[in-house]
């Protein structure tokens, strides 16, 4: 074997350390090419890691379970404790007002109201809001009473007529229970039967109560006067609900009979209008008419309002002349009065005709078809009362003090139609 000189081993050593270095070279570029290479994919299309803590499930809003009531009768006292004393009152409730059921003790219902006060409101005062509950709760309401031993039914239903100026409605069939609404001489009453000497009656409103034989009369009345017509058998097919002739009203105290009287043309004005409305199906329903002074004086004493109630120390309002009517309108087909902007005699700007872009559609498109009927009869309306309609023109005049004990009363069969 040839022994390697020195040199042939330096050649050998030079040529491994150049390959070497290329190796390293290559490999130091591939890392570099792969570190600035754009990935395919980033972090966030990758699935996430499982993970030992479960998502939270999304939270519920606690459902409020309590039934809603609607306040039905105006003016609804409300209470500190469920008993009828006027200590206990500590305010009143409007129309439509709704309140939350908390407690219901029968007679009385402990309430929720907007503000979130809890008080008692005697239960014949509000409605429940689901229509099928109002029924039942009617019904049972219906059934406590029908069904005592004193009690006596009467077939049929009859209808009935108040012969008093004011008659108490009450919870109970006897003179020391409590009162709990009053009606008026013409108000027409359905008869389910009676009990002792109280007739168990349903009002115009739907709400039964009892009422003193003594005032009511399957015979209707009206009176005569000259010049002036009689609303109750003018027009026997509208309603009536009179309420500065009852307890009903801001003064808590009925200041005249309820008989609605209006000046002769004025009536037969209405009566075209009437007659229109009954063909639309619908039907008139009276709040007020002929007023004399002496009311007007004590209403404009209370509200200090010229807008609202016009002052009787400078001319007054047509009511006294027998030449106004407040009114709205009942629907033939339910019975039941249209929506309105507010409640009758809601003496603010609420029911003004100026604030009709805040009233509800519905409510604006019943005041624009009844004022379209009544200002197409002749009549003119006032900007502050949605309800009142008035005849301005030439004619005669009811005395603005009428002397009630003075008018004949007949009975309706005696009575000829002045058309």
């Amino acid at each position: 074997m040839k022994k390697i000189n020195k040199y042939t081993i330096m050649l050998l050593l030079l040529l491994a350390i150049c390959l070497s270095a290329c190796g390293l070279e290559a490999s130091t570029a591939e890392q570099t090419e792969a570190a600035t290479a754009t990935p395919e994919t980033t972090p966030h299309d990758l699935p996430p890691l499982p993970s030992d803590t479960p998502e939270p499930l999304p939270t519920e809003t606690p459902q409020d379970e309590r039934e809603l009531y609607i306040v039905s009768i105006e003016g609804t006292k409300y209470r500190s404790e469920p008993v009828s004393e006027e200590i206990n009152v500590l305010g009143t409730l409007s129309v439509g007002t709704k309140v939350l059921c908390v407690e219901d003790r029968g007679e009385f219902m402990l309430v929720e109201l907007e503000n979130g006060k809890q008080v008692w409101v005697n239960s014949w005062y509000i409605d429940a809001a689901d229509e099928s509950l109002a029924q039942q709760r009617a019904a049972d309401y219906l059934q406590a009473r029908t069904s005592r031993e004193s009690y006596v039914p009467m077939e049929g239903e009859p209808v009935y007529y108040c012969i008093a100026s004011v008659l108490n409605c009450r919870t109970e069939p006897n003179t020391t229970s409590t009162i709990l609404y009053q009606i008026v001489t013409g108000t027409k009453v359905n008869i389910y039967g009676r009990d002792n000497n109280f007739y168990l009656c349903r009002l115009p409103n739907g709400k039964t109560c009892y009422c003193s034989m003594d005032w009511l009369s399957d015979e209707a009345t009206f009176v005569q006067l000259d010049g002036a017509v009689d609303l109750r058998v003018f027009l026997s097919g509208a309603e009536f609900d009179l309420l500065f002739a009852s307890s009903n009203n801001i003064t808590g105290k009925a200041m005249y009979p309820a008989i609605p009287l209006l000046e002769e043309k004025t009536a037969f004005m209405l009566l075209e209008a009437y007659q229109k409305f009954q063909e639309d199906g619908y039907t008139i329903k009276i709040y007020d008419a002929y007023r004399p002074r002496s009311a007007q004086i004590k209403l404009f004493d209370i509200v200090q309002d010229s807008r609202f109630i016009a002052d009787p120390n400078y001319g007054g309002s047509w009511h006294q002349r027998g030449r106004a009517i407040d009114m709205s309108l009942i629907d033939l087909s339910t019975g039941k009065e249209l929506e309105m902007p507010t409640p009758m005699h809601t003496f603010n700007m609420d029911a003004a005709r100026t604030s009709s872009s805040q009233w509800t559609e519905e409510a604006r498109k019943n005041v624009d078809y009844m004022t379209q009927v009544m200002t197409d009869a002749g009549f003119g309306t006032i900007e502050t009362e949605w309800w009142h309609f008035e005849y301005t023109g030439p004619g005669q005049y009811l005395h603005y003090e009428i002397d009630y004990s003075s008018l004949w009363t007949r009975p309706v069969s005696e009575y000829v139609p002045k058309y």
